[in-house]
């Protein structure tokens, strides 16, 4: 986590100074990985010709800090004109999640830092959909995340919990507030299995689908342009103890 201040430091007061621009935010860099041209002249690429054209991989965007929780408080790093907050949420068929306020801990990856942990049980009952915690780009409307190729973080389990977790993307065509979708909440994810001991994570956009069978629309890719949060998912009839940190967006190396 020391890393992680020390890479972002130098370039928090950088990009304050880009200030913060209405509506969809997030293009103010030339995406730094080679594309195939797609989308015309001054048009942002397809994120998914993005992630496949770093050949020599993947790294924290350079603004790509999300949060590291460092400053203990529910808002994301105000960095690229992100504002947005986290959040927690559960059925109402029996599921729980605690804590109830947004709490980190001093327990990040090598003991050091603060990290964020969410735990309870999720009901197995007729319409169950379990919970699920994470946070929104922006404090009202779609983020342009087109320069960004992915997002990554640290994450781990108690050694009671299952380990079987959804990290997920919801862009304009699966989130109710987008005003698009007809059966929302299908967001764009990747099922992830996790371990009891702090591992680090990288998801790039190309890798993300919609669960099978339901959602409208039913689009091919996540809309990279008009994203709206992330969130970490956990199924119905689970007992489960995540713990998350250092969240941030890629780019090409």
């Amino acid at each position: 986590m020391l890393e992680l201040n020390r890479r972002f430091a130098a370039s928090a007061a950088a990009v304050l100074l880009g200030g913060v621009v209405a509506g969809c935010i997030g293009r103010s860099q030339t995406p730094q990985c080679p594309t195939d041209g797609s989308g015309g002249p001054g048009a942002a690429p397809d994120s998914a010709t993005l992630a496949k054209a770093c050949p020599n991989g993947v790294r924290p965007a350079v603004d790509g800090l999300i949060d590291d929780m460092e400053d203990g408080n529910s808002q994301l790093a105000l960095l690229a004109g992100r504002d947005g907050y986290w959040w927690s949420a559960h059925d109402d068929k029996g599921s729980t999640i605690e804590p109830a306020e947004f709490t980190p801990l001093e327990a990040g990856p090598g003991g050091n830092g603060l990290a964020v942990m969410y735990h309870g049980l999720t009901s197995s009952g007729t319409g169950a959909w379990g919970t699920n915690f994470g946070a929104t780009f922006l404090s009202g409307g779609a983020y342009d995340a087109s320069k960004y190729v992915g997002i990554s973080f640290s994450a781990k389990v108690g050694k009671d919990s299952t380990k079987k977790i959804r990290f997920k993307v919801g862009d304009i065509n699966t989130h109710k507030d987008g005003g698009l979708c007809k059966d929302c909440w299908n967001h764009f994810g990747k099922d992830l299995t996790l371990s009891t001991e702090w591992q680090d994570y990288q998801v790039l956009f190309s890798e993300l689908k919609q669960a099978d069978g339901w959602g409208d629309p039913r689009p091919p890719s996540v809309s990279v342009s008009q994203l709206w949060n992330i969130d970490f998912s956990i199924g119905p009839g689970m007992r489960y103890e995540v713990w998350v940190d250092d969240v941030q967006f890629l780019e090409c190396k």
